[in-house]
């Protein structure tokens, strides 16, 4: 047993009690990544890139989004949306070449926030990024991504036009 000596308010009682986990709703917002691992799947045939990214502005500034993106896949198909994921992610953070994943932290990004139902019912509603894109970068105009993320100031005058091709895909 343990003997506690403790008391608290109603307001952190109540403060408690609010469902920080509940998903934000869906949207563009300014974040960043604060949290990077690399997870075994649970099968032990793959690995994933397990993130949290810290909001950074606007009412829902300090919650955190959780991404997994795909390394390894027996699955070929899911491999390659992990690779493009990573190179969106990347890009956005303004990195060609990615060594380690704590080069991705700290550097404001604009996600692209959905949220995802279990249609088993068996979880309760999550968050998802959907997309990942630099705020700063003159190529990737606010046209193409929707709605501006909170915080975002969008480049006056004409964008650049969009590269072609992606310069994170593997050669050869």
């Amino acid at each position: 047993m343990a003997l506690l000596n403790l008391n608290f308010t109603q307001s952190e009682v109540q403060n408690a009690q609010k469902d920080s986990f509940a998903p934000i709703p869906a949207g563009n917002y300014t974040a960043e990544v604060n949290r990077s691992e690399v997870k075994q799947t649970k099968d032990g045939r793959g690995s994933y890139l397990a993130l949290s990214l810290k909001v950074l502005e606007g009412e829902f500034a300090g919650r955190l989004v959780f991404q997994n993106i795909t390394l390894t896949n027996a699955n070929a198909t899911a491999q390659i949306i992990g690779r493009e994921q990573m190179a969106q992610l990347a890009g956005a953070c303004g990195i060609l070449s990615l060594k380690d994943s704590e080069q991705l932290h700290g550097i404001p990004v604009g996600i692209r926030v959905a949220i995802e139902t279990d249609k088993s019912g068996q979880y309760e509603p999550r968050n998802s990024v959907k997309k990942f894109f630099g705020l700063n970068n003159p190529m990737q105009s606010n046209s193409q991504f929707g709605s501006q993320p909170q915080g975002f100031n969008a480049p006056q005058g004409n964008p650049a036009p969009a590269p072609q091709g992606n310069p994170w895909a593997r050669q050869g």
